[in-house]
């Protein structure tokens, strides 16, 4: 039998409050409001985590609000790529104890670069970093992080799949959404 202490309820509350601050940063239509979004789900997501004590996901989140504060701040994607990379992998040698630990540190390389690329990749990026997060969150009991990231991998999947079908037309030629 499962015991509910009020801690465990805390904690899924506080992931489940982050990931409510995150679905709704995509429905903003200014960048800046949705970093803002995304760095206070951040924020949530890094306590989420600690209490849990899954401590890589916990300072991969801390890095990524410190990665979307500077998205905030500067329009200088690659560099700011960079610097996350590098903040990811000092997390990786201080953080990892055992092998899905490394999971999020994955799911954020490849986000962070996807985010580097046109809106297509960005799509890819994210189906392969929220499932990367799907594993790891069943993994380190994060119910409220498995609801959450379970919905926008579908959503992006979705999104992947009508993306295909949207085209616009310039000049009297179909050219693709991406391009």
């Amino acid at each position: 039998m499962i015991c509910l202490d009020f801690h465990f309820i805390f904690v899924q509350f506080l992931g489940f409050l982050a990931g409510v601050f995150l679905v709704c940063s995509y429905f903003r239509k200014d960048t800046n409001k949705v970093l803002s979004f995304h760095i206070v789900s951040g924020l949530l997501d890094f306590f989420h985590y600690f209490l849990l004590g899954a401590f890589s996901g916990s300072f991969i989140y801390l890095a990524e609000g410190i990665r979307d504060y500077l998205y905030y701040k500067t329009d200088k994607d690659k560099y700011i790529f960079i610097f996350s990379g590098t903040m990811y992998l000092f997390i990786s040698f201080f953080q990892v104890r055992v092998w899905y630990d490394y999971l999020p540190i994955f799911a954020s390389l490849v986000d962070g670069y996807s985010l580097t690329l046109s809106k297509r990749y960005v799509t890819v990026g994210a189906i392969i970093s929220y499932g990367v997060w799907v594993i790891y969150n069943i993994f380190v009991m994060s119910y409220a992080g498995l609801l959450i990231d379970g919905f926008i991998l579908v959503s992006n999947i979705w999104m992947l799949f009508s993306l295909k079908e949207k085209c616009k037309v310039v000049r009297g030629k179909k050219i693709r959404f991406d391009e």
